[in-house]
């Protein structure tokens, strides 16, 4: 099932240890429960009973119901006496205004557990809704890291894509209309208390969106493992998943019947996403945020275009752990320099990225220079740019945007 967890084991085990005994002791989150495997979706009821709600507010969007995707989860539920309601306003890059209609809509339905179903859109939609109904003022107030107090709503993740990793994080991104940016709300909090990753959901999704949501995993996998706060378990997930995803999202893109690749995929996603709710991201996501909003292109695109930039500017300080990337990526990388095995993992980055249809300069989605400064300037705000590896500056991230233009 998960991907030889035991090979998981064996090299953190070796490891941990050491860290603890030259003191640094961590703590590793992660929802409660993870259904894993094709047909999960179908045990969500059993679980959902053991958390004595019985009110639940499906929180999705309208491909989804479209696509007909709710309906085992809603028979699961209703088999296991919960009561459900449909909330599926959810759009890309979704906004605050869709946030308080939600909030508003849970008030009124008397809801008291929310489940979140789809991509990363909904997941983060469901995850603002369940704390804002137990937390005062608005979501402009939670911006930032661990500011929220009260603790949330139930909470259920189910991902229909393997991309955000957003079922096991603790993050939620949420656009702010008037300022036209993304708000970054990062809380233990947000853990959901149940996570589903049923690779079964992800049959049909676009060869486009399949491979934008693929190249969102490497990303999180990347900047977990280059992250200055990177810590074994975060390192181990993230490496297997870089792995795992240079093998398989060629195949899920070229043919997306292909359920092993689909499911090894879904497998991947989930462990990024634990790698880097634990120990943060970096400048990739800090400079990718700024580009999806501003020419509104879905955030694995935008990630996309960025990562190699990225990874040249953080060479100068994590050559050893790029060399690792190499290799993990199946480039050889015996005999090489650092330098040289760096250089081969931003390259294998960038054609995976190319094989797999996906733009990679900022040129291509008619990007505009003049945009730069204004874009560098909500990167240099955003909270992951805090565990980058190298520390940038605004005119760094200036150059990070020209080196992907």
């Amino acid at each position: 099932m998960v991907e030889k967890i035991d090979q998981i084991t064996s090299l953190i085990t070796n490891k941990v240890l050491d860290e603890v005994m030259v003191g640094r002791f961590y703590k590793f989150i992660m929802p409660n429960v993870v259904l894993v495997g094709e047909g999960a979706t179908i045990k969500l009821g059993q679980e959902v009973q053991k958390l004595g709600t019985k009110h639940a507010l499906i929180v999705t969007d309208p491909g989804i119901i479209k696509l007909g995707l709710h309906n085992t989860t809603v028979n699961s539920l209703i088999k296991a006496g919960i009561k459900v309601e449909i909330f599926d306003q959810v759009k890309p890059d979704p906004d605050t205004e869709i946030v308080e209609r939600g909030i508003q809509f849970a008030k009124e339905k008397g809801i008291d557990i929310i489940v979140g179903l789809g991509g990363g859109s909904p997941l983060d939609v469901a995850k603002a809704i369940a704390f804002m109904l137990t937390n005062p003022g608005t979501i402009h107030d939670y911006e930032g890291i661990d500011i929220i107090h009260n603790h949330r709503l139930p909470l259920v993740a189910i991902a229909t894509t393997s991309g955000t990793g957003s079922e096991v994080t603790a993050n939620a991104v949420i656009t702010d209309p008037k300022l036209n940016k993304k708000m970054i709300i990062s809380s233990s909090a947000l853990v959901p208390d149940i996570a589903v990753v049923d690779p079964r959901l992800t049959r049909g999704i676009p060869p486009k969106v399949t491979a934008a949501t693929g190249i969102d995993v490497l990303v999180h996998a990347i900047e977990a493992f280059l992250s200055k706060n990177s810590i074994t378990i975060s390192s181990a997930l993230a490496h297997r998943s870089i792995k795992m995803v240079a093998e398989n999202l060629p195949l899920a893109v070229g043919n997306g019947e292909d359920m092993d690749a689909r499911h090894r995929m879904a497998i991947a996603s989930l462990m990024a996403g634990m790698a880097f709710s634990n120990v943060g991201l970096g400048a990739c996501h800090a400079t990718a945020h700024q580009l999806g909003t501003t020419y509104k292109i879905p955030h694995g695109v935008a990630n996309g275009i960025m990562l190699p930039a990225v990874m040249t500017f953080n060479a100068l300080v994590c050559r050893d752990r790029l060399r690792e990337i190499a290799a993990a990526m199946g480039e050889r990388v015996e005999g090489l320099t650092d330098r040289e095995a760096s250089l081969k993992a931003i390259a294998a980055v960038k054609n995976l990225i190319g094989e797999v249809g996906l733009p990679t300069s900022i040129r291509e989605i008619g990007g505009k220079e003049s945009d730069f400064p204004q874009m560098a300037k909500f990167a240099l705000e955003d909270p992951t740019l805090l565990t980058n590896p190298r520390q940038a500056s605004l005119e760094d991230l200036i150059e990070i945007y020209r080196l992907a233009y």
